[in-house]
């Protein structure tokens, strides 16, 4: 589950030299500043490294980096769990040469893939809102403007917001990277990104708050709110199931003060006003006969959700 991550790590100087030459980075030059990075080839190793004042800075996906190493592909399509990015984490810093009881992470992923039955954009178009930790806080989800429609959602990413939430179609961001069709293996990938860190890599990886990290993803992930379909008991007119829908989108007294305000900039007559009055005096009365039935793309995404993550996350 543990994906993308960012490390910076104090390293003396004499292993600075050793670092640099064991990964063959490359000299950049401004002035009086040195900095060595990692060249273009490192790309298909999945490690990226920046060395600085005797600082390293790692960014990589333990995932690609896992499966990598153990089966020669760089690939985050499959099933990874905790204890293989335990495994992943070792091999890192291994094979860079650097200490991990030196590091600190500054940004790292939750991630995982769901197999689902349908292209992902199904599920992505249905999803509104994640409602996220203890205290409850409702997040909706955005279309990213870098994308086709439906293929990527965030929720708000501005520059003091820690925790983002996104949502999209794996099997098309594969098919884009590798230049060819979608294979019909239909992916649809959640990812939790927690931004401005700082906490050491031995605290991070303590039983303890993994499993606190892994239990918020899933709690998360757990609450999304995707659009529902309206049923109500036969007989029941459309204006009915209009202003019940309404109710149990925007609850009761919001819609009863969107219908006020919409009155007074003229957008709905006087007799319309007054029946979404009418509807919400009666409502408690009347609230039995209506329902908001979940899709089967919902159902499906729940059912999915709760299989690969107990898999996932041992």
């Amino acid at each position: 589950m543990l994906d993308k991550m960012i490390f910076n790590v104090g390293i003396l100087i004499e292993d600075e030299a050793k670092i640099v030459i064991k990964n063959n980075l490359e000299t950049w030059s401004n002035g009086s500043k040195t900095v060595y990075k990692s060249p273009k080839e490192a790309y298909f190793e999945g490690i990226l490294l920046r060395v600085n004042n005797e600082k390293l800075q790692i960014k990589c996906s333990l995932h690609k980096v896992f499966y990598k190493k153990k089966y020669g592909v760089l690939d985050n399509t499959g099933i990874f769990t905790v204890s293989n990015a335990n495994e992943a984490l070792e091999l890192l810093f291994n094979h860079i040469g650097a200490k991990k009881d030196n590091a600190k992470i500054t940004y790292f992923e939750i991630g995982l893939n769901l197999p689902v039955k349908h292209e992902a954009t199904k599920y992505i178009e249905l999803m509104q809102a994640i409602t996220t930790g203890k205290t409850s806080i409702k997040k909706t989800f955005g279309e990213d403007k870098n994308y086709k429609k439906n293929q990527q959602k965030t929720t708000e990413k501005s520059k003091g917001i820690k925790v983002v939430y996104k949502t999209y179609n794996k099997e098309a961001e594969n098919a884009a990277r590798q230049r060819k069709e979608p294979t019909g293996e239909h992916v649809l990938r959640l990812e939790t990104m927690y931004r401005r860190q700082s906490i050491s890599v031995t605290d991070f990886f303590k039983k303890e708050n993994i499993d606190k990290l892994v239990s918020y993803f899933y709690r998360d992930w757990a609450r999304v709110e995707f659009t529902r379909t309206m049923s109500a008991d036969s007989g029941t007119r459309i204006s009915e199931m209009y202003n019940a829908e309404k109710v149990l989108l925007l609850g009761a007294e919001n819609y009863l003060q969107k219908a006020k305000e919409d009155f007074k900039n003229g957008k709905i007559t006087e007799k319309q006003y007054r029946t979404v009055r009418e509807f919400i005096r009666d409502w408690d009365s009347n609230k039995h006969k209506y329902k908001m039935l979940p899709s089967e793309y919902e159902k499906e995404y729940r059912e999915a959700l709760k299989y690969r993550f107990e898999i996932a996350k041992h």
